[in-house]
């Protein structure tokens, strides 16, 4: 878990994106790219700086790159830092402006006042990718897909990412006395108490808001199946049957021995994942390319949904070359599914779609410059 220090600062959720300057991130050196529109389409040929330009924003929503990448990976070849300058509007018409620099440690500030705690700045602009690499959220590990989720959830509920953070925190002192083979049952039962305490929350949030995703998952792609009448399930697959504080508090003393020869702990919500069903078959084995990418859009659209209902705003949508597998009918009813009052950001090999209810600004991407 990151966290920066301690001071609290409040401000209020953005709405729109403006613009943003990029400086010796990924393969940019310096770009001012504008992109005051409700419907923006970046386009050029691979390797070009389209997905960076994407990245760059999302980082916008924690400071934490949606491709996974390290921060050393986000700063150019040769040097040392990166920055990311926003500019982006509220919904009573003022605007903040948001400074981020990545590598060699990192800092955000929002009109120049530094940001001490990740918890105080995670979600105040709220930004939701779709990109071809979220298949890892079926075919990948549980920890991706947990990970993924988490954050989802954290930038929603500040109370649940305080008790990821209490919670792994106790985990990794724990951990840390199973691996040194200090195994006093006192040792062990005070990180035991607060990971307990947390699970129960944690493990309360989740499945209420696993609740509202599948509901809408669902319905997303039932659109998106179109005339197939396929349907999809998502729901959370915990790893123990521990509900409550003293449920979990039992477990983990009853888990004691079995830890100490494994010297980690085995069991918890550390370990909780989720599972999607099509057709009431799981679909990481059973489903085509097809189901699998459908799926995990309809949970990308099912989180818009569920972040628009709990924020009161509607994110910023970030499309990164999704639809280039789709025929054109998807295509219809993907675009069918997305609020046409959010700001999208899209981008593609082939310049922006004709017709339809969107008017595309429309920026070229080549070797790390965007012209408009």
């Amino acid at each position: 878990m990151i966290e920066f220090n301690q001071t609290l600062y409040a401000f209020d959720f953005f709405v729109k994106l403006n613009f943003i300057r990029l400086h010796n991130f990924r393969n940019v050196e310096l770009a001012d790219v504008g992109l005051d529109s409700d419907s923006v389409w970046i386009h050029g040929r691979n390797g070009q700086g389209k997905t960076n330009l994407l990245e760059a924003v999302g980082m916008l929503n924690a400071m934490r790159s949606f491709r996974n990448a390290s921060a050393d990976a986000l700063v150019r070849r040769g040097f040392k830092s990166a920055g990311i300058l926003a500019q982006a509007s509220l919904s009573d018409s003022s605007s903040w402006q948001v400074e981020l620099v990545v590598g060699e440690g990192r800092a955000a500030f929002v009109d120049g006042q530094k940001i001490s705690k990740l918890s105080e700045f995670i979600g105040r602009f709220p930004v939701l990718a779709i990109t071809n690499e979220d298949l890892r959220l079926l075919r990948g590990s549980p920890e991706a897909r947990r990970r993924d989720m988490d954050m989802f959830i954290s930038s929603l509920d500040a109370e649940y990412f305080e008790c990821l953070r209490l919670y792994y925190r106790a985990l990794s002192h724990r951990n840390a006395l199973l691996k040194d083979g200090l195994c006093e049952a006192s040792l062990l039962e005070s990180f035991e108490i607060s990971m307990a305490c947390n699970a129960e929350k944690i493990l309360s949030k989740r499945k209420s808001f696993f609740e509202e995703l599948g509901k809408r998952a669902t319905q997303k792609y039932a659109v998106l199946a179109g005339a197939s009448a396929e349907t999809a399930q998502i729901s959370l697959k915990p790893n123990c049957d521990a509900a409550d504080k003293d449920s979990f508090l039992e477990m983990l003393k009853s888990q004691r021995r079995s830890d100490i020869e494994r010297r980690s702990t085995q069991r918890g919500i550390h370990r909780d994942d989720f599972k999607v069903l099509i057709g009431g078959a799981e679909a990481k084995v059973y489903a085509s390319e097809g189901q699998q990418k459908s799926a995990v859009i309809a949970l990308k659209l099912a989180q818009f949904e569920t972040a628009k209902e709990h924020l009161r705003e509607e994110p910023v949508m970030l499309f990164d070359d999704v639809l280039g597998e789709l025929d054109a009918d998807r295509r219809e009813r993907f675009w069918s599914c997305t609020s046409e009052s959010a700001q999208i950001l899209a981008t593609s090999t082939e310049p922006p779609p004709k017709g339809g209810a969107r008017s595309w600004k429309s920026i070229t991407a080549t070797s790390g410059e965007f012209i408009q």
